[in-house]
């Protein structure tokens, strides 16, 4: 199968912008127009294939991204708190020498 040859109003068309900011942003993404010179029906070309493939690629990125979950932290100190205590321990808790 044969590819088309599409020109800046073509491109810009398929695009939706105007046919300098349509060259520019094929530009950007790597794909360069094959020019065949000055004159009547000549100037730069595009590959069909190569414009819609960049407009897929552009669709693609514009997709929002899943969000991997980072994983829970690992508590690796006790949970000591007054509830899980017996009496005699927060007695002795109290009654010891005070650090400060």
């Amino acid at each position: 199968m044969t590819d088309r040859l599409l020109r800046r109003a073509d491109i810009a068309a398929m695009l939706g912008t105007s046919p300098g900011v349509a060259a520019s942003i094929l530009a950007e993404r790597g794909v360069h127009p094959i020019d065949f010179g000055f004159g009547r029906s000549r100037g730069p070309r595009w590959l069909e294939s190569a414009v819609r493939q960049t407009m897929l690629d552009m669709h693609q990125a514009a997709q929002p991204k899943v969000k991997e979950r980072r994983p829970a932290k690992q508590t690796n100190a006790p949970a000591v708190s007054l509830t899980n205590m017996s009496i005699n321990d927060i007695y002795q808790l109290t009654q010891g020498p005070c650090v400060q």
